[in-house]
């Protein structure tokens, strides 16, 4: 099972380093970081992660600091 996990991790991190290079390529060759921005957003709703993420950690840290019963 190991063997599965380190070929998903493989897979993962090259996805990750090839869209970084992408987004470089892109903002090297003259694009603004808007345009870059809003088209990953059209197509990936990066908003609705950004927003979904500070809602798990707003509600991580209201858990943390509820006082004890």
């Amino acid at each position: 099972m190991s063997k599965v996990w380190r070929v998903v991790l493989v897979v993962v991190t090259i996805s990750i380093l090839l869209g970084a290079v992408c987004i470089g390529v892109g903002l090297i060759t003259g694009g603004e970081w808007e345009r870059v921005y809003a088209a990953l957003d059209t197509r990936y709703h990066v908003d609705a992660y950004v927003n979904y993420a500070g809602d798990v950690i707003e509600a991580v840290e209201a858990a943390l600091n509820a006082p004890m019963a």
